[in-house]
Parts: structure tokens; sequence; C-alpha cells
């Protein structure tokens, strides 16, 4: 880019509005348009809310029957181990009553 008054080669420059092409002679360039941008930010306080609808859970996506209600869907819960050595412990949780059942051995 070259500036339209002297024709020099533009160079970057670092301005209060952030980063922009200026004249060596300090001509101004028009053309191109240097304005701040405005950041608006969201307050972290408003959270949606996640709503079960039907009995429907939407995490219980797995294929597990409940030993204590018969609910054929439940969440998976991985708990991570607290030494290297070990393996991870897998649960089961019922989304209808809340069971948690431990799956027992390696299931991958």
């Amino acid at each position: 880019m070259f500036c339209k008054t002297c024709g020099r080669l533009l160079v970057p420059k670092k301005t209060e509005f952030g980063k922009w092409m200026s004249c060596p002679n300090g001509h101004a360039q028009p053309e191109l348009v240097q304005k701040s941008e405005t950041h608006q930010s969201q307050s972290l306080d408003k959270m949606k809310r996640i709503e079960v609808l039907e009995d429907e859970h939407p995490l219980a996506v797995y294929d597990h029957i409940c030993k204590k209600c018969g609910h054929p869907k439940a969440e998976l819960i991985e708990m991570q181990p607290s030494y290297s050595d070990e393996d991870s412990t897998l649960k089961m949780k019922c989304p209808k009553c809340g069971n948690v059942e431990k799956l027992e051995g390696k299931t991958r």
C-alpha cells in the first residue's frame, strides 16, 4: 500500500487504536478506517440451566440396565486414578433413581 499524498510505501505503526498502516511523512490516510473497536463482555453469572424434560436426562445415553429400578439407560462417570499405575474407575449412574454401580474389570 502506498500513501495517497506522497506515494511512499506505508509502514505498520502501533497506535492507541491498534496496528495501522501509516505514511512515514505523517500524511493522513482517509480511506483507512482507524476507529477503536469496542468489545462487550457478558457476565458469567447468567448461566443457562439444563432442564430434564419428560424423565429424560441428556447425559444418560449408554445402554445399561439399572439393578435397582430397571431403567435401560445410564450416565457414564469416569474417575481418574490417583497414581499412574492404576486403572481409571468407571461407574454408571441411573438418571431415574440415582443409583450408582461400579463396573468391574476392564471395559475398553
